[in-house]
């Protein structure tokens, strides 16, 4: 008997590791942030055989952007209640794991059937380059109307997971600055082109006229050197202009891989 209760508690660890692997796996290699979400949801939803919300920064409001489980009223793009308890977790950036209706006397709830037991892991990362804490928002797990508690073991499995999901949410969203920030200079970068170019073409359609009209052949040769420097220069301007664009595209490569086009 013992034996078999040992064996069946090696391979909850083997499989709740194995869904770890797996989790960090994608988080390693996926830069889009709702498909990264939404898969993890799905995967320890799964795991726990629980319902799983995550609530995200959207300016100074927390809404709910995915889920999974059912659920009997609205709750997609749902503001978090301000007096909610997921405030303050996402605010100090301590995991809570409600076992005890008592635990949220004082506090409002967002969704109208109030479920009050639940475990709520709040969602942050350390931005690479300024060092500075990000709060991003919270995961939130509970069992629906049955009520049940997170035990301690899923509790810290749910840690880990939000964790990972805090970590790939940041390199996710530094690669969307990344984008953006190729994609303004895209802009810039045509712009100033554009303009360039608007100068240069008359200068190579002058220098063509006074090579065809020139009597000097020391002019002829001189205007017919600056028509096809002017030519290669817009070459080069169009060349740089296809290199910024593939450079975007590139980016957004790196940010969609691994994520279904269907």
């Amino acid at each position: 008997m013992g034996t078999k209760k040992a064996k069946g508690k090696e391979g909850d660890i083997s499989r709740r590791y194995q869904d770890l692997i797996e989790i960090a796996r994608l988080v390693s290699t996926c830069m889009n942030r709702d498909y990264l979400i939404k898969t993890c949801l799905d995967q320890l939803s799964q795991r726990l055989g629980k319902r799983a919300r995550c609530v995200l920064m959207e300016r100074d409001e927390l809404k709910l952007t995915c889920w999974v489980g059912k659920y009997d009223c609205p709750i997609e793009k749902v503001p978090v209640c301000k007096e909610s308890i997921v405030w303050e977790v996402v605010k100090n950036r301590v995991p809570v794991n409600l076992t005890d209706i008592r635990q949220t006397e004082g506090y409002r709830h967002t969704l109208s059937d109030a479920v009050k037991i639940k475990a709520i892991i709040p969602i942050w990362y350390v931005h690479p380059v300024t060092q500075e804490e990000n709060k991003v928002g919270a995961l939130i797990v509970d069992s629906g109307k049955e009520g049940s508690p997170i035990s301690s073991k899923d509790f810290d499995y749910l840690k880990v997971v939000g964790e990972l999901i805090g970590a790939a949410v940041g390199r996710a969203e530094l690669v969307e600055h990344m984008i953006e920030s190729i994609k303004k200079n895209e802009v810039f970068v045509g712009e100033i082109a554009h303009n360039f170019r608007n100068r240069i073409a008359p200068l190579g359609g002058f220098t063509r006229r006074i090579e065809k009209l020139a009597k000097d052949a020391g002019l002829a040769n001189e205007a017919r050197y600056v028509y096809q420097e002017a030519k290669a220069l817009e070459t080069h301007l169009e060349q740089f202009e296809k290199n910024m664009a593939l450079l975007s595209r590139e980016w957004i490569g790196i940010r969609d891989f691994g994520v279904p086009t269907t």
